[in-house]
């Protein structure tokens, strides 16, 4: 607990790097470095039922991110993943129904990378070659053969992105569905579907599907299918969420692909994840509030809050409860 701009979050944000090596707050590096120092060191220990690791972090002034695992040097981030699973529970997280489906992939491009760094590298390669494809669209002479190298590389990833996604989402759909009908008492039915702007069922497809759509490409000077386009959406009761439902119903959504999440990865990894709870029971009423830490009093969890009160504390058993001041952080009792 601790007052806004006390650095609560920075403990939790701790936590996510030693799972993606990277923040969930900042794309830049540098903005992890306390104002006035050179650099920033970040290190756990991990304990589960299968090994005993211990995660390194360390970022500089100048951005230059080091990483290490049980002490030795990690050359690429997906060698960091599946160590440390963690799912993140934040304010914004209740926006993702009506937010843009930029912030609905990144969503899911997190949670499949976390649990399959195969999907994280190729997630990697399809940017990679997505960035050089746009850059040449940009020039005033483009090769054709230079985009049918760029779209090879994209149908090869992006068709594996999209099978990752699709068995994600129909997962997330199903769980989901359940969560939302008990909170509601039955009374919603929700479904969560993965649509996509080129419907290929190989890669060899997909890149027939580029190949049609390269005047549009040419006419917008940017690639304008694929997994970069692709979007989730949401229906209650067969009505779309983001359209027709409730504040209410939408942060209900929010709340259900979260326990959700942690159900996915405790079926992947047969153990369950770390989750952060960051600032976020302050935004959900009393009910979603308890409904929430019923569903996870087996998970180890993290909550930051201005406040914790005392219906709340009575709903967390063995927990600890630590002040966070000026970047200092204190116990204060055990619950």
């Amino acid at each position: 607990m601790g007052e806004n701009a006390q650095g609560k979050t920075n403990l939790v944000e701790s936590v996510y790097m030693c799972s993606f090596a990277r923040s969930f707050r900042t794309s830049n590096s540098t903005d992890l470095v306390m104002f006035g120092k050179d650099m920033c060191l970040i290190s756990a220990d991990i304990e589960s039922s299968s090994f005993d690791r211990k995660i390194g972090i360390s970022v500089t002034r100048q951005g230059k991110k080091m990483i290490k695992k049980d002490g030795k040097p990690v050359s690429r981030t997906a060698e960091l993943l599946n160590n440390l699973v963690v799912v993140i529970f934040s304010p914004e997280d209740l926006r993702i129904i009506k937010d843009s489906p930029d912030k609905r992939r990144n969503f899911i491009n997190k949670e499949i990378s976390q649990l399959r760094p195969r999907y994280f590298e190729c997630l990697k390669n399809y940017n990679d070659a997505l960035k050089q494809k746009n850059a040449l669209l940009k020039n005033d002479v483009i090769m054709d053969e230079m985009l049918d190298i760029y779209d090879s590389q994209l149908a090869y990833n992006g068709y594996e992105l999209v099978k990752y996604r699709r068995n994600f989402v129909d997962k997330l759909s199903a769980c989901s569905s359940e969560l939302q009908s008990r909170i509601s008492q039955g009374r919603e039915t929700l479904e969560i579907t993965y649509s996509e702007s080129c419907r290929a069922d190989s890669a060899e497809q997909m890149m027939a599907e580029f190949a049609a759509s390269r005047e549009k490409d040419r006419m917008y000077r940017s690639a304008s299918i694929g997994p970069h386009r692709d979007d989730l959406e949401f229906f209650i009761n067969g009505k779309d969420a983001r359209k027709f439902g409730s504040q209410g119903q939408q942060r209900t959504i929010a709340l259900c692909m979260k326990l959700a999440e942690v159900r996915i990865a405790r079926d992947v990894l047969m153990e369950n994840p770390v989750l952060i709870l960051d600032d976020v029971l302050s935004e959900l009423d009393i009910e979603r509030q308890k409904f929430l830490l019923k569903e996870i009093d087996d998970v180890q969890l993290f909550i930051t809050s201005t406040e914790l009160g005392d219906e709340m504390i009575s709903e967390m058993k063995d927990a600890s409860i630590f002040n966070v001041s000026c970047g200092n952080i204190t116990e204060s009792t055990n619950v």
